[in-house]
């Protein structure tokens, strides 16, 4: 095969990765800004910005990694008005990622749960309760503590009934897992 040949196979495989490089670029620049309503303008206007959004969530700027999963949540609301079947596929990839057996990691999965059950609060009792059974669960002790916080902001309910969970969780030496189990309990308000 001659170069010619192999530049064309391999030709929109690296145009697709430039793409995807390119809006990375964008995403993370617009997160920088906080410009909410250009990030909002990109979501709608971007074939994929989960994926972007899904990268950005692991940057190792803490900053734009919190902004990322943020807008995740965004990109959930903006799927919901058109039902909540991508939604929910969404919410069991990141379950998934949880799991043992999904041979991946999700470091900020109940993190990203919590902003995408914040912004579609219609799927707080089917999935929110199942945020508890990671509380001791590492490494996702502290993020499914602030996704705990995160949604029973917004609806304490499934978490009514499970609040000695939370108490025990007071115990923890880590102080972020006692100060989000702190937060969530006053947003439970017994």
């Amino acid at each position: 095969m001659q170069n010619g040949a192999i530049w064309r196979l391999i030709s929109p495989v690296r145009s697709i990765s430039m793409s995807n490089s390119i809006e990375k670029t964008k995403a993370k620049e617009l997160l920088i800004q906080r410009d909410l309503e250009a990030v909002k303008s990109w979501i709608e206007n971007s074939r994929n910005p989960q994926r972007v959004l899904f990268s950005l969530a692991y940057d190792s700027d803490e900053l734009i990694r919190w902004r990322a999963i943020g807008a995740i949540g965004k990109v959930a609301a903006i799927w919901s008005a058109n039902g909540l079947k991508k939604v929910r596929n969404l919410l069991r990839q990141q379950l998934w990622l949880m799991n043992d057996e999904s041979g991946g990691l999700g470091w900020h999965s109940p993190e990203t749960i919590g902003e995408i059950l914040v912004n579609v609060p219609q799927l707080i009792e089917e999935f929110g309760p199942m945020l508890l059974a990671f509380l001791n669960e590492e490494p996702f002790e502290r993020g499914s503590h602030f996704a705990i916080y995160r949604v029973a902001a917004v609806d304490p309910k499934p978490f009514v009934d499970k609040i000695d969970l939370l108490i025990k969780s007071l115990k923890q030496p880590d102080i972020y897992i006692q100060a989000y189990t702190i937060m969530a309990l006053g947003e439970i308000d017994l």
